[in-house]
This record gives C-alpha cells, structure tokens and sequence, in this order.
C-alpha cells in the first residue's frame, strides 16, 4: 500500500509524479511492504530542489529496515524510464523528474557510400 505522511502536500499533481507513485505501488505489493511519500512540496527543502515544482518525492519503507529501503532503491532504478534520477539518502530514497537533462541526440545518418 502506499501511505502518505500528513504533512505532504502537492502543488500540482503532474504524470512524472504519478509515474514514481505507480512504481513505489507495485513495488509495495511484490514485496507486502507498505511505502510512506515522506515529502513532494513540503516547503522545507531548499531553492534547488525540484521539491517545489511537484517533480521529486521522497519515499521511505513502513518498517524501516534497510533491506527493505535498498530493494525499494533498486527496484525504482530498474523499473523508471529514463529521464529519473533516484537518490538513496539513507533514510529514505529521492525520486525526481530530472528536467534539465538534456534531450537525447539521435545519432547521425551514415555516409553516403562513395561511388
């Protein structure tokens, strides 16, 4: 299940958010381990965060064993699309729509063969 701590708020609830909240569900029913969102648009992380714009989550295991917090990590790197950053901080595991990355190039058409 996935549980949200009272003090979460969320500006604006964005799709790269709801893709990190599917992701920490399926999660929580593969393992029967409920997940906490710590934190979206909490106001107490600082200007650089991508906290304020509703693009980060913070996201913490029910029971807090480490082993749980460090599947929950991984599962979260192998199972979001590119374009996420996911940041294990300790306590809890920080998922974020990375914005600034820039947009992948496509590689360049090969050469024409010379005749």
């Amino acid at each position: 299940m996935l549980r949200f701590l009272p003090s979460v708020r969320i500006l604006r609830f964005r799709s790269p958010l709801a893709v990190m909240f599917d992701i920490a569900s399926e999660w929580s029913l593969l393992a029967h381990v409920d997940v906490e969102v710590n934190a979206v648009d909490d106001g107490t992380h600082g200007p650089g965060t991508l906290h304020g714009r509703s693009l980060a989550a913070d996201f913490d295991t029910a029971n807090d064993h480490d082993n749980d917090l460090e599947s929950l990590f991984q599962y979260f790197r192998v199972q979001l699309p590119a374009g996420y950053d996911v940041v294990h901080e300790g306590d809890h595991v920080h998922v974020e729509w990375d914005v600034h990355r820039a947009p992948m190039r496509r590689p360049a058409p090969p050469a024409a063969p010379a005749i």
